[in-house]
């Protein structure tokens, strides 16, 4: 399987304990054990099991195996279908849009042309998928049928599908992170899911109410909009029995007040593309807003130091995955398949034997994980090291202070100052003020040198701080040092 442009799985992984063997006999079971069960709700349509079978294949007879195919649709059931059949008919799923890629080049489409020369089956390239980009540059990550199946298979071991369920997302589905867990998992669970086209709070309480939706996934971001809407009452959401949140960070304050207000736990999950998606997921036996999570039974955490060597427990360093080495998901996780047209990024994400996350955390003895931040995002003023996730949960204790974003700006002299942008109902001056003057030069070791006061933060669509979006608010002539 291993190929000269760098792609492939560093080994052939075991089969998952169940389930399909592919995304493309993902309905087979369904349309044999419950054929006119409802599968998929859009609005006023639906489609059973067995109807939702028929669209998919209809669309995959107009595929070609390992053509690249893309669905750059609206939330809807034609997204849903869409992305099916190219899966079902061996096609690659470019799961990028084309206005927020930055990669499309000449070398890129050479690359995209000899996906079509593997061999088909579970383990071939199936779908391209863009980092965040957050950081700057997104990359093109490569994952197989078998890699999309773990994200939902697993939530069946760890949840097992209750009577009636359903489950949405407001999300884009054409982020293949969000068609993993949106979609493809409530399919794997035999469920219903449910289109959910609006993110506008008091719309998407409306609908849950409607469709009764009982597993919602979403992101922090939209967690504080339906706790802070006066159109959302408590009595929308009361069909909720569990709310997963990825993609960033949440404030425990916001975790605390949502479940008092709703009377459903947000459980917060962490991961990345290049996983795919969740291999972590907060324990409900810790208090809400612990930060700490336990890592999914197909996977194995190691906490590395800048020599790649494994730390003791409790010890910071760079969070590492590998298979679960025992078990019944044993050798069963293999992450991407590589990075397209970078065998050298590849390499080096898979180097030593295990996937380098790029992100900062420390086991504890229970073998919880606490993410404590992304090494890239790491401030460095003046020699000293600030860590721009406790800034920022400081930051929201301030008065006045609703959401907050810390970044690192380049000086001449001290290498890096510290700004944060802010949500606040006062001036950039005063917020500035309090911070200083509310001690957060105590929680970063540094003073705050930048404030700048924003209608909202810059988030991509998994609710993580876009940098660059960032860093070009203080960049701008009127936040001058």
């Amino acid at each position: 399987m291993q190929r000269t442009d760098g792609l492939g799985p560093p080994s052939t992984p075991n089969a998952y304990p169940f389930g399909p063997k592919d995304v493309a006999s993902v309905l087979d079971a369904g349309c044999v054990s419950h054929p006119d069960r409802v599968a998929l709700i859009d609005g006023d349509r639906s489609w059973t099991w067995s109807a939702l079978d028929r669209a998919v294949a209809l669309v995959a007879s107009e595929i070609k195996p390992g053509a690249p195919t893309q669905w750059a649709l609206e939330n809807s059931a034609e997204q849903v279908i869409g992305v099916l059949a190219t899966l079902r008919a061996r096609g690659i799923w470019l799961a990028y849009r084309d206005d927020d890629s930055a990669i499309a080049n000449a070398a890129i489409d050479e690359a995209l042309d000899g996906l079509s020369n593997y061999e088909p089956g579970p383990l071939a390239p199936a779908v391209v998928m863009a980092t965040s980009g957050t950081t700057g540059e997104p990359k093109l990550v490569v994952h197989s049928q078998h890699s999309l199946l773990g994200p939902g298979l697993v939530s069946v071991e760890l949840e097992p599908p209750l009577p009636d369920e359903r489950l949405g997302t407001p999300l884009d589905l054409g982020n293949a992170n969000i068609f993993m867990l949106g979609p493809l998992s409530a399919l794997l669970r035999g469920s219903t899911f449910v289109v959910l086209p609006s993110r506008f709070a008091p719309t998407l309480a409306a609908d849950i109410a409607r469709y009764c939706i009982t597993r919602l996934f979403a992101v922090p971001a939209l967690a504080y909009d339906l706790v802070e809407s006066s159109e959302v009452h408590p009595e929308q959401l009361a069909s909720l029995q569990r709310m997963i949140l990825g993609g960033s960070g949440a404030d425990p304050d916001l975790l605390r007040r949502f479940s008092e207000q709703f009377g459903v736990r947000p459980t917060l999950s962490y991961g990345m593309s290049e996983a795919p998606t969740g291999v972590v997921r907060e324990s409900l036996d810790d208090p809400i807003g612990s930060g700490r999570g336990f890592p999914l039974p197909h996977v194995e955490l190691e906490i590395r130091d800048p020599q790649g060597q494994p730390v003791p427990v409790g010890v910071e360093g760079e969070i590492c995955l590998r298979p679960a080495q025992a078990g019944t998901w044993a050798h069963t996780w293999t992450g991407t398949l590589g990075y397209l047209g970078g065998p050298s990024r590849t390499a080096e994400l898979f180097r030593d034997g295990v996937l380098h996350t790029g992100d900062h955390g420390r086991l504890d003895h229970d073998g919880a994980l606490t993410v404590t931040g992304r090494l890239s995002d790491l401030i460095i003023r003046g020699g000293t090291n600030v860590d721009p996730r406790a800034l920022e949960a400081a930051a929201r204790s301030v008065e006045h202070v609703t959401d907050a974003a810390a970044i690192g700006i380049d000086d001449e002299r001290l290498g890096q100052i510290v700004a944060v942008a802010c949500v606040a109902a006062t001036t950039e001056s005063a917020v500035l003020s309090s911070m200083n003057s509310e001690g957060l030069a105590k929680v970063s070791g540094v003073p705050v040198d930048m404030v700048a006061v924003v209608d909202q933060i810059p988030r991509n669509e998994m609710g993580k701080v876009d940098q660059s979006a960032l860093a070009a608010i203080f960049k701008a002539d009127e936040h001058p040092n």
